[in-house]
C-alpha cells in the first residue's frame, strides 16, 4: 500500500514540475509535542504533515513515545501542520525555524452554542450522495451490527428475514453449500435468477464459462463466501427498476450493495475475536431397523404374485448357511454412521487508524469449519487492506485489496441422501465368521440377486471416508480509486471520481473414486477414477465519473448532476480432464499417468460500457424528482441490437413537512408518498450468438470436415423489464418508530429462452436463445424497526418486523416454448409433470390428487366392501358392464402399461369418471413460492447486557418430499420409514400406506400425497451479549471486552414431515427434498478484545 500511495505521489510531483524547487541542503526540522494543559505530558502519535504552496501533503512524520519528532522538509518555504485527535490543529511557517516544540490545546465543543446542520446520507456506491430522508425508491439497509455476537459464515446466512421481499433459501447445511436468492419473485425462467452483489462500488460477479458444470451434487459454489461478514458494515438492497437502473442489466434481479469497514482517524485499534460453535443435524425420518426391514421386503416381493418362491433371496433370509450371513444380519443406522457433531473455529483480527490525511484498516480470518456429515471440512481465509489517503484538501487516493482462499473437502456424493436408501441389514465393514468387523470396507457382490440400485449403492461411509471431492478457489479483488474536486470553492461542488478494480477468480475442483468404495472391478473405467476441472477468470472494471452540485442562489433549491461511464472487459477459460485405472488412492490427480477418458477446454472474452446520466432536484426538502437513463452495451448481441436504453423515473413528496401538517410534528416526523417507474435490460448468458458458429465434423473424403453447429442470432433483443413502484415512509414520535410500504408490479417481456428445440429439418438441433415470453410478478412489502421504543433508566427495548407478499404469473409463452418444454407424461411412479402454463406461477406443480388406500380388493354391496378399486361416475356411482359387473379402475387404460388396481393399491381421484387414472386426471397442485416471507425479532438491553430473538418465516410454499417418497414407496430394495409399518396388509385395512409391491404396480405416482405446505416459522437465533465495564479493562491496557452466547435455529414450528422445511429452487422452479443435509442447530460462544 505504501509502494502504491508513493508511486501516485511521485507521479502527481512529475505531472507539476513548476512547483518543485531545487533543494542545495537538508532541512531538517524536530522538536518535542506536548499538552499544553501540562507541559509535562508529552502526546505520542501525532501527526505531523508538510504542506506545499497548493496544500498538497509532501512529507509526513509522527511523533515518538516520548512525544519527539524529526522530519526531513522538502522545501523552507512550506509548513508544518500538526494534527491529533482531541485536540485543535497547529500550523507553523518554517522559514530559519528548525527547533519546533508544540503545545496542543485541547478541542472542546461547546454543545450549547452549537447548530446542528448534519443529516444521515446515502451513498449507493458510485460515488452519488444523497440526504438519507430524499430517498425516492425502494431499497432497505441493514447495519452490521444488528448481527453482531452470531455465527454466519456467510453474508446470506446474516441477511436472511432481515429484508422485506428479499427471499433466502437454503440450499443445504453441507460447508460452504450456496443459496437460492431471490428479490421480488423471478423474472427469468432459464437465466439467472440470483441479484448482483456489489462491493464497495464495484460489481461482484464470477465469469467462468461452464462455472458449476463439474459440480456433482446439489451443492453450488457459495460466491459470498468470499466476502468475509466480519468486515462488513452495511448492506442495502436495491429492489424496484428505478433503484437498480445505475446498475443496467447488471441489477434487473435486485442488487445487494456491501460496504466494508474503513479506517477512522485516529490512535491505532487492534481488535481479535474468536468465535467457537458447535453444530448438530436435527432429527429426520425414523428408518427401518435391520429385522423389519427384511420382514416388509420380503412381503414386497410375496404381494405382486402372492408366490413364496419369489422372495427367496439369500440377502433377506438370515440363513447361516449364506456365505455373507455375519455381512447381511445386522441393524446398521446408516444415517448415524454418517452423521457427526460439527465444529467451527473462526478467528478475526482487524487493524485500523490514522490520522487527518490518511486512514487505514487492514484485517485477516480465518475460518475453520467440519460438517455435521462426516469428512466435510472448509477453511477459509480473507484478508483486507484499506488505505485513504488525502494528498490535499482536493485530491484523495483510494486502494482497497481483497484476497480470500477457499480450501472446500466435500463429500463425493449426497451421503445423507445414500444413507436413508442403504439396507439397514447390511455392515459397514466386511465381517469375519465370527460376525467381528474387519478394517474393510463392504461392498455388495455384483453377483448379488438385489435390485441393481441398491446391489451398486456405494457405501456411504466408505465413500466418505476414500473419496476426494475438493474444491480450491482463489480471488483476488484490488480497487483503486482517484477523488478530485476539480473547483475547490465551497459555493459549488465539480467532482471527478475514477475507480479501476480487477476480479481474479481461480478454481480447481477434484474428484477421485476409488475402487476400495465400490464393487466394480478394479479395471472398470468407473473405479480409480479421477477428475479435475480448472477454471479461471479476469475481469477490469473501469468507471469514470463527473458529479455536479451548484450552489443556487435560492436556497429552497437543490440539484445535483451526474455523469458515468463504465466499461468492463473479460476472459475466461476452463479445462476438464478425466482418467481411470490409476494405480492407487496415493496418485489421484487426473494428470497422472493412467487411461485418459476425456479432455475439453473452453474460453470465452466479453466486454460490456454503460453510459449513465442522473439529476436529483428537491424543492425545499420536501419535493423529491429523480431520473436516470442508462444505455448499456454488450458484445452478446448482434450490431442492431448491441445497445439497451433502461430510464427510470422517481418521485417523493414529504407531507409531514408541509406547513398544513404542522399540528402533527409532535408526533409524526416523517410522512412521505414516493412513487416511481424504471426500466432494466436482461442479456443472454453466452457469448457469440450473433456468429455463424462451426466445429469439426468426422471427415469428408479423408479430410477433417466441418460443419456449423449454431443457428446465427443477428436479431436476439434484451429481455426488458418495466416496474413501477408505489412506496410510503412513516416515522412517529422522531423516529422511534419508521416504517416503509411498498406495491409494486414487475412486468418482464422478450424472456430470453435457451436451447429451443428446432425440426430435424432444419439441420440443427437446437436454437440457442430466443426472445418468447411475457411474466408478471406482483406484491407488496411491509417494513417497520424501532429505535429505543421502550427506555427506563438503564433498559430499553426495540423490535422489528417485516413481511412480503409477491405472486408470479406467467402472462404469455410462445408456442415453441410450450412445445419444448410441456413435455408428454411418462406414466412412471415418481415423477411430477413439469409445465410451463399461462396463467399459472413459475414453479408450479401437477401430478394427481391422492384419495388414500384400498380398503377392499372387491366390491361387494352386500358385505359393505364399498372401498374398492371400481370405476365411479361423477354421482360416485359404480359403472357396470352390460352384464351388471362393476367396472375396474385401471391406470392407463388402452396403453402397454395398462394396469388393473387392487386391494391397498393406491387411490387416485379420476377427474374426468372415465375408470381410467391418466393424464388427463393430472391437476394444479400448488407452487413452490412463498405467498408470504419476512422475520420479526426483538432486542433487549439493561447497561452493557443485550439480548437479541430473531424469527424468520415463509407462508403458504409447497414442496415435494422426494425423501419421504422414496421412504414409503416399497417398490425396490431401498430402506424405508417406519411409517410403512402401518401398511395395508389385508382387506379391511384402514390406512394411509399402500402395500407394499416390489417393482410393481402404482403406489407412489407423483400425486400431492408427497406435496406438503412447507410454511414454517423459524426460531432462527436467541444471542447474549455482554460488554466489560472500561474501568476493569483500562488498568490491563485493553480498550473493550465484549462475550456473547449464541443459540442458533433453536426450533421450527411446521406441519412439514421431513428434516426441514426450507428447500431451495431446483428445475422449473420446483423446491424438491432428496434428503439434503439440513440446517444444523448449534450454538456459538464468542469473544472480542479491543487493544
Amino acid at each position: 500500500m505504501k509502494l502504491f500511495v508513493k508511486t501516485m505521489i511521485a507521479l502527481l510531483l512529475i505531472g507539476f514540475p513548476g512547483v518543485l524547487r531545487a533543494q542545495t541542503e537538508d532541512i531538517i526540522i524536530k522538536g518535542t509535542v506536548t499538552n499544553k494543559a501540562n507541559s509535562s505530558e508529552t502526546l505520542m502519535g501525532v501527526n505531523i504533515q508538510e504542506l506545499d504552496v497548493s496544500n498538497r501533503v509532501v512529507g509526513m512524520s509522527i511523533t515518538d513515545y516520548n512525544g519527539q519528532y524529526v522530519i526531513r522538509m522538502k522545501n523552507a518555504n512550506n509548513k508544518l501542520v500538526f494534527t491529533y485527535l482531541g485536540f485543535k490543529k497547529q500550523t507553523f511557517e518554517i522559514g530559519s525555524l528548525r527547533v519546533i516544540n508544540v503545545q496542543m490545546e485541547e478541542e472542546a465543543l461547546e454543545l450549547a452554542e452549537a447548530m446542528v446542520t448534519g443529516q444521515r446520507m446515502h451513498t449507493d456506491g458510485s460515488g452519488f450522495t444523497i440526504p438519507e430522508r430524499e430517498i425516492s425508491t425502494a431499497m432497505q439497509t441493514i447495519n452490521a451490527k444488528e448481527f453482531e455476537g452470531l455465527q454466519v459464515g456467510t453474508l446470506d446466512e446474516a441477511l436472511q428475514g432481515r429484508v422485506a421481499g428479499l427471499d433466502i433459501v437454503s440450499t443445504s447445511g453441507n460447508p460452504g453449500s450456496g443459496s437460492s436468492m431471490r428479490i421480488r419473485g423471478t423474472a427469468s425462467i432459464t437465466g439467472n435468477k440470483e441479484p448482483l452483489i456489489v462491493l464497495n462500488g464495484v460489481p461482484y460477479e464470477v465469469n467462468i464459462k461452464d462455472f458449476d458444470f463439474a459440480t456433482s451434487n446439489e451443492e453450488d459454489y457459495a460466491e459470498l463466501l468470499s466476502i468475509n461478514p466480519d468486515d462488513i458494515e452495511q448492506i442495502t438492497v436495491l429492489k424496484d427498476a428505478a433503484s437498480t437502473a445505475i446498475w443496467g442489466s447488471k441489477g434487473a434481479n435486485g442488487v445487494l450493495m456491501v460496504t466494508t469497514k474503513k479506517g477512522q482517524a485516529g490512535p491505532t485499534l487492534v481488535q481479535y475475536t474468536y468465535r467457537f460453535t458447535r453444530s448438530v443435524q436435527p432429527k429426520g425420518l425414523k428408518m427401518l431397523n435391520g429385522d423389519d426391514y427384511s420382514m416388509m421386503i420380503k412381503q414386497a416381493y410375496f404381494n405382486p404374485r402372492q408366490d413364496e418362491s419369489a422372495a427367496d433371496i439369500d440377502e433377506f433370509k438370515y440363513s447361516d448357511t449364506f456365505v455373507e450371513y455375519e455381512n447381511f444380519n445386522n441393524n446398521t443406522d446408516w444415517i448415524k454412521a454418517v452423521s457427526q457433531t460439527g465444529r467451527t473455529h473462526d478467528h478475526y483480527l482487524n487493524v485500523s487508524g490514522g490520522g487527518e490525511r490518511a486512514t487505514f484498516r487492514v484485517s485477516g480470518g480465518f475460518y475453520d469449519q467440519t460438517g455435521t456429515i462426516i469428512e466435510q471440512h472448509l477453511n477459509r481465509f480473507t484478508s483486507k487492506a484499506y488505505l485513504d489517503y488525502a494528498v490535499s484538501e482536493r485530491l484523495k487516493f483510494i486502494s482497497d485489496f481483497s484476497f480470500t482462499h477457499v480450501d472446500n473437502q466435500r463429500n463425493y456424493s449426497n451421503l445423507l441422501g445414500t444413507a436413508y436408501a442403504k439396507m439397514p441389514n447390511v455392515s459397514i465393514y466386511e465381517q469375519d465368521r465370527d460376525g467381528n468387523d474387519t478394517d474393510v470396507f463392504y461392498n455388495i457382490s455384483r453377483n448379488s440377486r438385489l435390485n441393481a440400485a441398491q446391489r451398486d449403492m456405494i457405501n456411504p461411509v466408505a465413500i466418505a471416508k476414500l473419496g476426494v471431492n475438493n474444491l480450491k478457489s482463489y480471488r483476488i479483488v484490488p480497487i483503486f480509486q482517484l477523488h478530485y474536486n476539480l473547483t475547490g470553492e465551497r459555493s459549488r461542488s465539480l467532482r471527478y471520481q475514477m475507480y479501476v478494480s480487477f476480479d481474479i477468480n481461480n478454481n480447481k475442483n477434484s474428484g477421485f473414486l476409488p475402487w476400495e468404495a465400490t464393487n466394480n472391478t478394479w479395471n472398470s473405467n468407473q473405479v480409480n477414477r479421477s477428475e479435475s476441472n480448472d477454471s479461471e477468470s479476469l475481469s477490469v472494471l473501469t468507471e469514470n465519473v463527473i458529479n455536479w452540485q451548484p450552489k443556487l442562489r435560492n436556497e429552497d433549491h437543490s440539484l445535483t448532476l451526474y455523469g458515468a461511464l463504465q466499461t468492463r472487459t473479460g476472459n475466461s477459460g476452463s479445462q476438464y480432464i478425466a482418467s481411470y485405472g490409476l494405480f492407487s488412492d496415493k496418485t489421484k490427480d487426473a494428470s497422472n499417468e493412467a487411461y485418459l477418458e476425456g479432455v475439453s477446454t473452453g474460453r470465452s472474452n466479453w466486454r460490456s460500457m454503460g453510459l449513465v446520466g442522473r439529476v436529483h432536484y428537491t424543492y425545499k426538502s420536501r419535493y423529491i424528482i429523480s431520473g436516470v437513463v442508462r444505455r448499456d452495451g454488450s458484445t452478446k448481441f448482434g450490431n442492431k441490437r448491441k445497445f439497451g436504453n433502461f430510464p427510470s423515473l422517481s418521485l417523493k413528496w414529504i407531507v409531514s413537512d408541509e406547513d398544513f401538517m404542522a399540528d402533527t410534528r409532535s408526533w409524526l416526523s416523517m410522512l412521505a408518498i414516493r412513487p416511481n417507474w424504471g426500466m432494466s435490460g436482461r442479456e443472454p448468458g453466452a457469448e457469440y450468438l450473433h456468429f455463424s458458429r462451426y466445429a469439426a465434423y468426422d471427415s469428408y473424403l479423408g479430410k477433417q470436415a466441418t460443419r456449423p453447429v449454431s443457428l446465427r442470432l443477428a436479431d436476439l433483443k434484451w429481455a426488458t423489464l418495466r416496474e413501477w413502484n408505489i412506496g410510503a415512509d412513516i416515522g412517529l414520535f422522531r423516529d422511534k418508530i419508521v416504517m416503509d410500504m411498498n406495491y409494486y408490479h414487475r412486468r418482464t417481456v422478450d424472456m430470453l429462452f435457451s436451447n429451443i428445440s428446432l425440426p430435424s429439418t432444419s439441420g440443427f438441433a437446437s436454437m440457442s436463445y430466443a426472445n418468447a415470453g411475457t411474466m408478471d410478478n406482483d406484491g407488496w412489502e411491509f417494513n417497520v424497526y424501532t429505535n429505543r421504543l421502550v427506555r427506563r433508566g438503564d433498559f430499553s427495548l426495540d423490535v422489528n418486523f417485516n413481511i412480503s407478499n409477491q405472486v408470479n404469473t406467467i402472462i404469455e409463452l410462445d408456442d415453441r416454448i410450450l412445445a419444448n418444454y410441456n413435455k408428454d407424461y411418462d406414466f412412471r411412479n415418481g415423477t411430477y409433470m413439469t409445465r410451463l402454463q399461462e396463467g399459472h406461477s413459475f414453479g408450479s406443480i401437477y401430478g394427481f390428487e391422492y384419495e388414500g388406500v384400498y380398503q377392499y380388493d372387491k366390491y361387494d354391496e352386500e358385505h359393505g366392501h364399498l372401498d374398492a378399486p371400481v370405476a365411479r361416475d361423477k354421482d360416485n356411482r359404480v359403472i357396470t358392464d352390460e352384464t351388471g359387473e362393476p367396472l375396474p379402475m385401471v391406470f392407463a387404460a388402452g396403453t402397454t402399461v395398462e394396469y388393473e388396481f387392487r386391494g391397498g393399491d393406491a387411490k387416485y381421484k379420476d377427474q374426468n369418471h372415465d375408470g381410467s387414472i391418466d393424464e388427463l386426471d393430472i391437476v394444479y397442485l400448488g407452487n413452490c413460492n412463498p405467498l408470504f416471507n419476512g422475520g420479526m425479532g426483538f432486542t433487549l438491553r439493561y447497561k452493557t447486557l443485550s439480548c437479541t430473538a430473531f424469527f424468520n418465516f415463509r407462508y403458504g410454499n409447497k414442496v415435494v418430499n422426494a425423501a419421504r417418497m422414496n421412504a414409503e414407496n416399497m417398490y425396490d430394495n431401498d430402506n424405508q420409514s417406519i411409517a410403512v409399518n402401518w401398511r395395508w396388509r389385508k382387506d379391511g385395512d384402514i390406512t394411509g400406506i399402500p402395500r407394499a409391491l416390489y417393482n410393481y404396480g402404482y403406489n407412489w405416482l407423483g400425486s400431492d400425497r408427497f406435496v406438503e405446505d412447507a410454511s414454517f416459522l423459524r426460531f432462527k437465533y436467541l444471542t447474549f451479549n455482554y460488554i466489560l465495564p472500561s474501568n476493569w479493562l483500562k488498568p490491563i491496557g485493553i480498550d473493550r471486552v465484549s462475550a456473547y452466547l449464541t443459540f442458533n435455529n433453536l426450533y421450527v414450528f411446521t406441519k412439514y414431515s421431513g428434516m426441514d422445511p426450507e428447500i431451495g429452487y431446483g428445475d422449473f422452479g420446483i423446491s424438491t427434498d432428496n434428503a439434503q443435509t439440513p440446517r444444523s442447530k448449534d450454538f456459538t460462544l464468542g469473544l472480542t478484545i479491543g487493544f
